[in-house]
């Protein structure tokens, strides 16, 4: 046990190339501006005092926070996306969107269930807060550009083993093999989708198959991820099953298939190849004449 830790620190802590890390940096970045964007954050405000939990991260913050509050934090952290984009303070600017983004996601899940949409993004970007991006003009491989996207594939393979583990540790091989998936798809099934969710609950060698194909991804997650050649089938897996969630039952998990596509795609690279970060060359100066 003793030295595959030490084979798994080794391979965790090798040096990396200066534009893996920018690339996975800024595509998480895009997945943090993104779901800025695309949610009315403002809903919080409106939601009543009494159906709001302070269970999580912003319990320090009294009742329900202003609109304009949550309008200033979602402008902050996409003006600090733009600036990782643009490599200008990348640490500071990454850290602020990763900020806002947690304390939007923290109040809207504040109220009644906790929503599990944006979870991986927010744990696996979490390791990025502490890689030292490289400054302009600089390449190379070094370890401290090596480790943090190494460490978010660690942390997603974690997260989607979990996920099937707690299925088994609640449920068993019953989650498979019982007619869970049957009723979940009767139960949960969206209009769009009803006849074949209905088609798929009739026949239980097809629910049976879904939950187990499922649980299998889940569980091999840091086999997939372990191995750069199939990192890329991974996150094409992962569109299917999350897709095929959405089709049947209307949950969105975007934010998974983008945060999956964000670290696994360019990983699954060769060390050699950039996905598309270039050197940036500082300008030759002009010769000075001999005076």
């Amino acid at each position: 046990m003793r030295g595959l830790a030490a084979r798994i620190d080794a391979a965790l802590t090798a040096p990396g190339r200066w534009f893996r890390l920018v690339e996975v940096q800024t595509l998480l970045a895009l997945v943090i501006g993104w779901r800025l964007l695309t949610r009315d954050w403002t809903l919080i405000a409106d939601r009543p005092a009494a159906l709001t939990q302070h269970l999580n991260v912003m319990a320090w913050y009294p009742g329900a926070p202003p609109a304009w509050l949550l309008v200033a934090l979602q402008v902050v952290g996409v003006a600090a996306v733009v600036a990782v984009v643009a490599r200008r303070r990348t640490r500071l600017a990454f850290l602020v969107a990763w900020l806002a983004y947690v304390a939007l996601c923290a109040w809207w899940g504040a109220s009644g269930k906790v929503m599990h949409n944006d979870v991986l993004t927010v744990t696996v970007t979490f390791p990025l807060l502490f890689a030292r991006p490289p400054a302009r003009g600089e390449t190379g491989s070094s370890v401290a550009w090596g480790w943090p996207p190494r460490a978010a594939l660690a942390v997603m393979a974690t997260v989607y083993f979990l996920t099937g583990f707690q299925k088994l540790r609640h449920a068993g091989l019953h989650w498979v093999f019982g007619d869970n998936m049957s009723w979940i798809l009767r139960q949960g099934a969206v209009d769009r989708a009803a006849g074949l969710a209905s088609f798929v609950a009739d026949h239980a060698w097809l629910a049976q198959g879904m939950a187990g194909g499922a649980l299998a991804l889940e569980l091999t997650a840091p086999l997939w991820l372990s191995i750069r050649r199939t990192r890329a089938l991974f996150a094409a897996a992962v569109l299917i099953m999350h897709s095929s969630i959405w089709l049947l039952l209307g949950i969105d998990y975007t934010a998974w298939i983008l945060t999956v596509a964000a670290v696994a795609v360019p990983m699954s690279l060769r060390v050699d190849r950039p996905l598309f970060a270039r050197p940036r060359v500082p300008a030759p100066q002009p010769a000075r004449e001999p005076a």
